[in-house]
């Protein structure tokens, strides 16, 4: 015999009304789980031993240890959702305090934390090392006014304290740089560029004290108050093999003191040196 299903009994009233209720009930089960779950996460994210007691630093060598554990400690401070410690070891923000750091500390090149056990923080820092000086003005190196001490990439890291007599090398940037501290003085390859062009002039028998960035050109000054131009997009490798060549002709050998004896190097037009003797 064959039983033929009108569906009457799937969708009667009663049956509808079951499945909402065991339906209810599983959501009422797993509401409950989920709370326990969260509850014993809590409890546990509290638990004194997994709470970071205390932060060390090492390589910090001219910013204050203090300053640092200080606002370590600050980025520690509160609750996930106020709930959960931010001191937990499990869950603590290593990855906020390593960008604080470098955001607030400028001088720091690199910051890494990690933890000792569960109750240490250790902060590792790198500091960045005075290659030279940015300053609002090089018209007189002696009189340059308010400075910063720049690293080999080119980086405004701290303000620098006075010094007598040409110390280090001076860049400036025309128009002057606002609030430069943080700043990039010039694209870093750039600037590798330029401190490398800078540092072989020695080599011609050229003492260099200051450079002047502006748009279109560099002014270079020179010990004895010359001015050196070059064109802001010039290649400067090619630059300086054409001034090593002008050096080294007979006509500018033959002349005593040549370099002393002028204020003006132009080097703006491709493949061609001019000057002016000082008056």
């Amino acid at each position: 015999m064959k039983i033929v299903s009108t569906g009457s009994t799937l969708s009667s009233p009663q049956f509808l009304e079951k499945r909402l209720r065991a339906r209810r009930r599983s959501q009422r089960w797993w509401a409950i789980g989920a709370l326990t779950l969260l509850i014993i996460v809590i409890v546990v994210s509290r638990q004194e031993k997994l709470l970071i007691a205390d932060v060390t630093v090492e390589g910090a060598r001219v910013v204050k240890e203090e300053d640092v554990v200080a606002m370590a400690k600050q980025i520690l401070a509160g609750n996930y959702l106020g709930l959960m410690p931010k001191r937990n070891a499990l869950i603590y923000p290593g990855q906020k305090v390593e960008e604080t750091l470098l955001k607030e500390f400028p001088r720091f090149s690199a910051v890494a934390a990690s933890l000792e056990g569960l109750r240490l923080l250790r902060i590792d820092v790198a500091e960045r090392e005075p290659f030279a000086l940015y300053c609002a003005s090089v018209l007189n190196p002696e009189e340059a006014g308010e400075c910063f001490f720049l690293d080999d990439q080119g980086f405004i890291f701290d303000q620098s304290p006075l010094f007598s007599g040409a110390v280090y090398f001076i860049y400036t940037f025309k128009p002057t740089l606002e609030e430069p501290l943080g700043k990039q003085f010039l694209p870093t390859a750039d600037f590798g560029v330029l401190a490398q062009f800078i540092e072989n002039l020695p080599v011609l028998g050229i003492e260099p004290l200051a450079v002047e960035v502006g748009v279109e050109e560099f002014t270079i000054i020179l010990a004895h108050e010359a001015r050196m131009r070059i064109g802001r997009l010039s290649n400067l490798n090619l630059i300086y093999s054409n001034l090593s060549a002008f050096l080294g002709d007979e006509v500018i050998t033959a002349q005593v003191d040549f370099i002393q004896k002028i204020s003006e190097l132009d080097l703006r037009t491709e493949n061609k040196v001019f000057y002016k003797f000082r008056e």
